[in-house]
C-alpha cells in the first residue's frame, strides 16, 4: 500500500532551513580520493572497494549501507561516513568539528587504514582531481540506482557530466549559519572566492594519461554539466541583495527534478516537471514531502550550496595536508564577521558574470589571471585572502596556512607543484 505524505508547501522549506540554524561554529570535511587498479592504475574493481569498506567498518564499528545488494558506504553514531561515488571514487566525509587538529588526526587515522586495506585488495588511491589515466568511455559506473539514473539525465543536459560523475574528485567543507543574515553573507563571499580558490588548489591537469591545456580539468568539467543546476545559477544571491532562504529556494524549486522515492523504489522523472510544479499539482498520484525537497536541492551541484550547512565544494581532491588548509581558510574567514566584511568589499567590484569569466580562467591557468575589476593579478587577490584567513585562525592553527601564503608568493597552484615535480623527476 502506497505511504501517504503530508504535502508540502513553501514555508515547510524556510522552515527547514531555519531549523538548521547553528551557533556551534564547526567545520565538516569531505574527502574524495581517485581510486585505481594498484598494478595497472586503472578504474579500481568495485568488488574490491565493497571489501575496503565491509573491513573497515569491522575495524571501527561502522554501519555498513546498502542499495538492493550493493555496498556503497558504512557510517558511525556519530555522523561520520564513507561512500562510493559514481566511478569509484572513495569519499570519508567527517562528522563536524570544532578544531582543525582534530580534523587531521582522525582523517588521518581513516586514511591510513583504508591504504593498508587497500594495499591488501589491489587498489592504489589518488588525491588529485581527476582520474589521470582512465576517461570515462572506459569506467564503469557504480552500480548504485540513483548513480545510473542521474547518469543517463545530466549527459543530456551538459556534455561533461560523465566526466565529472565519474573521473572526478574533491574536497568540500562544510560551515554552520547562525540566522538567514549570516548564511547569506557566508555564500556571497564563498561565491566571490571561489575562482581564486579554484585557481590555488587546481590539482588535476591530467585526463586519459596526458597533459590537457587546464591545471583543473574537474573545475572544467563541472563548468558543462548542467547550466540549470551548477555554476551559479542563483545569480540574484550574487548581483542583488536577497533574502536568502526564499531566494535560493525559488530557485531549487524551478530546476527540473531527475527522481523521487517511494518505498525504497527510484520513480524516474527525467526533468519532466521541475519541483514548483511537482508541489503544486503532484507527479502521477505522488505529493511532494520535505524528503523530496532534500533529495532535490542535493542533485543541484553550485559551487556553494545551501543545505543543513553550507557547502563549499569548488576544490580539487588534494593530500591531507593541503584539504587541511582549505578547510583552515574557511574557517578563519567565516566565523569572523570582520573577515566577511573585509572580503565582501574587496570583492564588491565582481558580480555574477566575472565569477563565471574568472572561474573559466582559474580552471585553466590556475591563479595566473588579471582580475581587471580590481586592477589587480589574481595572485594579489589570493594573498589577501589567505593573509586574512591566517590572522582570523586561533593562534595554533595559523601554521596550517604558512606553506600556502609561500606558494601563492611564487605564483604558484598545486597543479604547477605537480607539473614541476614531474619534469624534475623525468
Amino acid at each position: 500500500m502506497q505511504k501517504t505524505l503530508q504535502k508540502l508547501n513553501f514555508e515547510d522549506i524556510i522552515d527547514f532551513y531555519k531549523s538548521n540554524e547553528s551557533f556551534k561554529k564547526t567545520v565538516g570535511l569531505e574527502y574524495e580520493r581517485i581510486s585505481t587498479d594498484k598494478k595497472t592504475y586503472l578504474q579500481a574493481d568495485f568488488s574490491s572497494l565493497y571489501e575496503i569498506i565491509r573491513n573497515f567498518s569491522i575495524l571501527n564499528d561502522f554501519e555498513p549501507v546498502y542499495d538492493n545488494e550493493t555496498i556503497i558506504g558504512a557510517k558511525n553514531i556519530e555522523g561520520s561516513s564513507l561512500s562510493l561515488e559514481p566511478g569509484g571514487q572513495f569519499e570519508i566525509s567527517l562528522a563536524p568539528k570544532k578544531d582543525l587538529y582534530e580534523i587531521q588526526f582522525l582523517m588521518a587515522n581513516y586514511i591510513k587504514q583504508i591504504d593498508v586495506l587497500g594495499e591488501k585488495f589491489g587498489v592504489k588511491f589518488f588525491a588529485i582531481g581527476n582520474n589521470p589515466k582512465t576517461c570515462y568511455q572506459d569506467m564503469q559506473i557504480l552500480p548504485k540506482r540513483r548513480y545510473q539514473i542521474m547518469a543517463d539525465y545530466l549527459v543530456k543536459k551538459g556534455e561533461m557530466a560523465p566526466v565529472m560523475m565519474r573521473e572526478t574528485a574533491g574536497v568540500q567543507v562544510n560551515i554552520d549559519y547562525e540566522n538567514e543574515i549570516d548564511a547569506l553573507r557566508k555564500i556571497k563571499v564563498s561565491c566571490l572566492m571561489s575562482p581564486f580558490l579554484t585557481g590555488l588548489f587546481a590539482n588535476s591537469p591530467f585526463r586519459g594519461g596526458k597533459l590537457t591545456p587546464y591545471k583543473s580539468i574537474r573545475a572544467f568539467a563541472w563548468k558543462y554539466t548542467g547550466s540549470d543546476r551548477c555554476n551559479l545559477f542563483y545569480k540574484n544571491l550574487i548581483d542583488k541583495s536577497e533574502n536568502l532562504y526564499e531566494c535560493y529556494t525559488n530557485y531549487i524549486l524551478d530546476v527540473p527534478m531527475i527522481f523521487i522515492v517511494r518505498d525504497d523504489k527510484y520513480i524516474n522523472l527525467d526533468g519532466k516537471i521541475t519541483f514548483r510544479e511537482f508541489m503544486e499539482r503532484g507527479y502521477e498520484g505522488y505529493s511532494a514531502d520535505l524528503e523530496d525537497y532534500k533529495i532535490h536541492q542535493s542533485l543541484c551541484f553550485p559551487d556553494v550550496r545551501l543545505k543543513n550547512c553550507i557547502e563549499i565544494r569548488n576544490h580539487d581532491s588534494q593530500n591531507l595536508e593541503v584539504a587541511i588548509a582549505i578547510a583552515g581558510i574557511y574557517k578563519g574567514l567565516l566565523y569572523n564577521n570582520c573577515a566577511i566584511d573585509e572580503i565582501l568589499d574587496f570583492l564588491a567590484p565582481l558580480n555574477s558574470s566575472s565569477l563565471e569569466k574568472y572561474g573559466f580562467l582559474a580552471a585553466e591557468k590556475g591563479i595566473n589571471f588579471e582580475v581587471s575589476e580590481l586592477k589587480m593579478s589574481a595572485v594579489s587577490v589570493i594573498k589577501k585572502i589567505l593573509y586574512l584567513a591566517q590572522y582570523s585562525l586561533d593562534i595554533n592553527e595559523q601554521k596550517y596556512l604558512d606553506w600556502l601564503i609561500d606558494l601563492a608568493t611564487s605564483k604558484r597552484c598545486i597543479a604547477d607543484l605537480v607539473l614541476e615535480n614531474i619534469r624534475n623527476n623525468s
